[in-house]
């Protein structure tokens, strides 16, 4: 979601700002779902990422660990 995006959406939602029309809010509405949606699929992506990531590296340090303890 991009800044600009983000702005427009909190000048649609501020005071003062009235919808003369019902289905105008409506889709005012439904295009911020839409896009707060978007945002946590994007951090739902990133956050698995992560833990890919960190479970590469706990496997690699327990691997580690096990080669320590037996070569000794």
């Amino acid at each position: 979601m991009k800044k600009s995006e983000i702005e427009e959406l909190k000048a649609m939602f501020s005071d003062g700002s009235g919808f003369g029309d019902p289905e105008a809010r409506r889709n005012a509405e439904l295009r911020l779902q839409t896009l707060l949606v978007e945002k946590q699929d994007k951090m739902a992506r990133q956050m698995n990422i992560l833990t890919l990531v960190l479970v590469v590296v706990a496997v690699v340090e327990a691997t580690l660990h096990t080669i320590e303890i037996f070569w000794k």
